[in-house]
């Protein structure tokens, strides 16, 4: 089961999107094409928490149920064009992380 999701642009960025009819499939490839938006980076922010009754109903949960809720803003060339919040059932996904060491840099005295 695929995770609730609502993506938010800036109207500023993408004027008619929505009244031109233009996503179709995916919402990447739609911005590229139409507005010459491409993604450089992102940053998500994950925490645990209750699933609300419209998202229960989308994820087949009760509502109240846990579940991860993740915050991305993601970036291009030009700066912020996205902000998507997605709710992941929290018994169908899991999270990985990988850390390293590492020295600091070194600072500049004056």
């Amino acid at each position: 089961m695929a995770p609730s999701q609502t993506a938010q642009l800036s109207a500023a960025r993408v004027p008619g999107f929505l009244d031109a009819g233009l996503l179709q499939g995916s919402l990447y490839e739609a911005l590229e094409r139409h507005y010459g938006i491409v993604p450089v980076a992102a940053r998500e922010n994950y925490r645990v928490g209750a699933v609300g009754a419209a998202d229960a109903e989308l994820l087949d949960l009760p509502a109240g149920s846990p579940a991860f809720v993740v915050e991305r803003i993601t970036t291009d060339e030009r700066g912020p064009f996205e902000f998507t919040v997605s709710v992941m059932r929290g018994d169908r996904y899991e999270i990985r992380s990988t850390l390293r060491a590492g020295r600091a840099a070194p600072t500049a005295r004056s």
